[in-house]
């Protein structure tokens, strides 16, 4: 019996343009970075140098796998890419404590990060394309996950105010984790309607009630929540208001905490159906009824 050849996962011309872009982006930015830290603070600093080289390697690596590198795990191979730039990022804003002479780095950080995630999405695309009904398991698993992290920053980092506000760079980070909070309640009234929409089978992990009462559960608590406090959720109230706050403030910390754990075992669940299959072993797909909510 000849043996099988391995597996190999091809990008697209489209996605490796966009990779090469991003890469090229990526090291054009790290050479403007070093330029203006010298020519404004005369000696960089080392923990700056030395990051930005470690990004200026990360760039190299992803134009390699925009040529056709890595070809037998480009998921993996970008997602290190992304990763390391990402960290690196952070850690050299940190190590000049976020400004440069008078040149603030918080939009330097912005672009970085984006960058480093676009790289991760396309890391995403290409493992999560190889089962069919992965991206739509993934997406349920992501909005899950963002509606956590989106009401935890919120009442974290910007006393639990709806409506952004601040710098530029500070307006940002609040747009985004209102976004993800906000956004998530549609979304998951729409799962809700899927499910109720979908039939019951003997097999389904989760009961179709089950699955309906996690669905709705952020939309009833964060909409009355926000509609007590007018989308101020750290303020103060009076009288019964002030109880109603409390209580839905615990429930909201119950039901994010679901939320999370749901979101992130969703995720590792549609990335583990998309393993590459192993010699004489069947292929793993997505567990029934998951992609229907």
């Amino acid at each position: 019996m000849t043996p099988s050849a391995p597996h190999t996962d091809s990008l697209t011309r489209g996605l490796r343009i966009a990779i090469a872009i991003l890469s090229g982006l990526v090291i054009a930015s790290t050479f403007a970075t070093v330029g203006v830290a010298w020519a404004v603070a005369g000696r960089p600093s080392f923990a700056l140098l030395g990051f930005e080289f470690l990004t200026l390697l990360a760039g190299a690596f992803g134009l390699a796998a925009a040529s056709g590198r890595f070809s037998e795990g480009p998921g993996i191979a970008l997602a290190c890419v992304a990763g390391t730039i990402l960290a690196a990022s952070i850690f050299g804003y940190l190590g000049t404590t976020g400004q440069i002479g008078d040149w603030k780095l918080h939009s330097w950080l912005i672009a970085r990060a984006t960058g480093a995630g676009l790289l991760g999405l396309i890391a995403a695309t290409v493992v999560l394309r190889r089962t069919p009904g992965a991206w739509l398991l993934a997406l349920r698993g992501a909005i899950y996950t963002a509606a956590a992290v989106g009401f935890v920053g919120l009442l974290a980092l910007f006393d639990g105010e709806i409506r952004p506000a601040g710098g530029s760079a500070r307006f940002v980070s609040h747009t985004a984790l209102s976004i993800a909070a906000l956004g998530a309640i549609p979304v998951c009234i729409l799962f809700a309607i899927l499910t109720l929409a979908s039939k019951s089978r003997p097999d389904d992990a989760v009961p179709k009630w089950m699955r309906l009462v996690g669905q709705l559960a952020l939309p009833a608590v964060a909409t009355l929540l926000l509609i007590v406090t007018k989308g101020h959720m750290t303020t103060t109230l009076a009288g019964p208001q002030e109880v109603a706050r409390l209580a839905l403030l615990c429930a909201l910390g119950i039901v994010l905490t679901g939320l999370l754990c749901a979101g992130v075992h969703i995720l590792v669940q549609a990335f583990a159906s998309c393993a590459l299959p192993e010699k004489d072993t069947p292929a793993f797909t997505p567990t029934q009824g998951a992609t229907l909510s």
